[in-house]
């Protein structure tokens, strides 16, 4: 029996949750590899990457099929639209979760594991507002939430002060010019978890375009 579409729809929806599940995975996985400088966590994330980019061809893939078998229209064509873009902000995600984990492989292989306790703390505190911020965009979009959606660059400012506050500290280091490659590569591990916030942000915006079909989401000036 054909499947109608649907059920179809339903598959691509639970895909997606699938992708967030291994996305969500690699964040978490990748922000605990940067706190205690764990060269083989951190190439776990690397590994699991293909499973993300796999995804998110497949669904890409079901997405312009469906569409092409079914010519939808109204909120079932937004809603595919928003998908296909939407799975390319969690792909960036699990890319931003590789950068990071390659950086602390480099860290951990020159023995550099040493991380002021103040940027620790900093580098938690971010870690505890992105990793609810991404699980918040995902949760958005299971329930087809445009409240929760909504809440989310509130939280990402935080995260960008956070981020600001990280970079400010390590330019103003004691630490000699031997230490140069360190404080950049810390900077990018921040730089790096400010823009999974970032795409998370974006995911809710995707997730309110479905919802609503309000292109001035995206453009704040209009």
């Amino acid at each position: 029996m054909r499947k109608t579409f649907h059920q179809r729809l339903d598959e691509i929806n639970e895909d997606v949750l699938s992708m967030g599940s291994l996305v969500q995975e690699a964040v978490h996985n990748s922000i605990e590899a940067i706190l205690g400088m764990n060269a083989d966590l951190a190439q776990t994330v690397i590994d699991k990457d293909e499973k993300i980019d796999e995804y998110d061809i497949l669904i890409e893939e079901k997405c312009i099929v469906l569409q092409a078998e079914h010519q939808p229209f109204a909120r079932d064509l937004r809603l595919l639209h928003s998908i296909s873009i939407l799975i390319k902000h969690l792909e960036r995600i699990g890319d931003l979760a590789v950068n990071i984990s390659k950086i602390v492989k480099k860290l951990s292989e020159e023995k550099k594991k040493r991380l002021d306790k103040e940027i620790i703390d900093l580098m938690i505190e971010m870690g505890n507002l992105v990793k609810p911020e991404l699980n918040g965009a995902l949760e958005s979009f299971r329930k087809k939430d445009a409240k929760l959606a909504s809440k989310l660059e509130k939280t990402d400012d935080a995260v960008d002060e956070i981020q600001k506050v990280i970079f400010r500290k390590l330019l103003t280091s004691n630490k000699g010019k031997e230490d140069i490659k360190f404080v950049t590569n810390i900077a990018l591990i921040s730089r790096y978890m400010e823009r999974i916030g970032d795409q998370a942000v974006n995911i809710g915006e995707r997730v309110l375009f479905f919802l609503t079909g309000d292109y001035k989401i995206f453009h704040d000036d209009l």
